[in-house]
């Protein structure tokens, strides 16, 4: 397991997390960890958001790709 050491952190930063972890009925380290992964799941919107700015980068680039389904099929019927 990893471990992360935060040094500096300000008092009342820690008196926060400290609260925040006792309302949510945990530790000051699984509070920190929930806070870590919330931060740091990719948010959906943002993913597609990209997805969509590279289909128009191909568009606009003149690039086409055809539909594949057919020769996926062909390739599984051998």
């Amino acid at each position: 397991m990893s471990q992360l050491l935060i040094p500096d952190v300000a008092e009342s930063l820690l008196q926060q997390l400290q609260q925040r972890a006792a309302r949510h009925g945990r530790s000051i380290e699984a509070e920190a960890r929930v806070i870590l992964e919330d931060a740091l799941r990719p948010d959906p919107a943002k993913v597609w958001a990209e997805v969509d700015a590279f289909r128009q980068h191909l568009a606009a680039s003149g690039q086409t790709f055809s539909d594949s389904t057919e020769l996926i099929r062909e390739d599984r019927d051998r």
